[in-house]
């Protein structure tokens, strides 16, 4: 699948084209996200998971030589991150999975959650400045209703996304999300 979410990181609208698909071990997602008017790149966002959307490796790299990579260790996700002070590693215990300003955090942590039967998942939270932080994020069913494809409709779920008490209404179709208020919509 591939497409362009119109993203708002705090005050900043910008987009993000992306391409994901299944593999042999797993499916990933990469983006790229850009200003809307300038067409400058700010970040790239990578997203890999395996078969039972368990973390690999989360990376996000800036144009200004920021980059974030995540992984996951037996006691949580271990946090490499090398900006303008330096390098610096730091293991956020008891989490399994990461929380981005992509939206491929909420299709990964949707499945994720389907995986086990759960309706929160503790996770490490990675948006600027990078500082790495636990959150649980909960997803919870609203409803259902059909939208408008480009082949007719289809199904697709509403739900609300708890991120340590900050809560959202987000639509999601079993293959991606498509809107989630004040954060992403599904625009191509």
């Amino acid at each position: 699948m591939q497409g362009v979410y119109r993203v708002r990181l705090g005050s900043q609208e910008l987009l993000e084209t992306f391409v994901a698909a299944p593999g042999p071990m797993g499916w990933r997602y990469f983006g790229r996200v850009h200003e809307p008017d300038t067409g400058r790149e700010v970040f790239r966002v990578d997203h890999v998971v395996d078969v039972d959307w368990n973390l690999v490796r989360f990376r996000w790299w800036e144009s200004d030589g920021v980059e974030v990579v995540a992984t996951p260790t037996g006691g949580g996700v271990e946090v490499w991150i090398r900006d303008s002070g330096g390098e610096r590693k730091e293991l956020v215990a008891g989490v399994s999975t990461v929380w981005s300003a992509s939206p491929s955090s909420l299709l990964v942590v949707n499945r994720l959650l389907g995986t086990a039967r759960s309706t929160k998942v503790p996770a490490v939270r990675l948006e600027p400045p990078f500082e790495p932080r636990p959150v649980v994020v909960r997803v919870s069913p609203v409803g259902s209703r059909r939208v408008s494809t480009t082949s007719g409709s289809s199904a697709a779920r509403e739900v609300e996304v708890a991120v340590d008490g900050r809560r959202t209404r987000a639509l999601l179709r079993s293959d991606m999300p498509l809107q989630a208020d004040g954060w992403f919509e599904l625009v191509v």
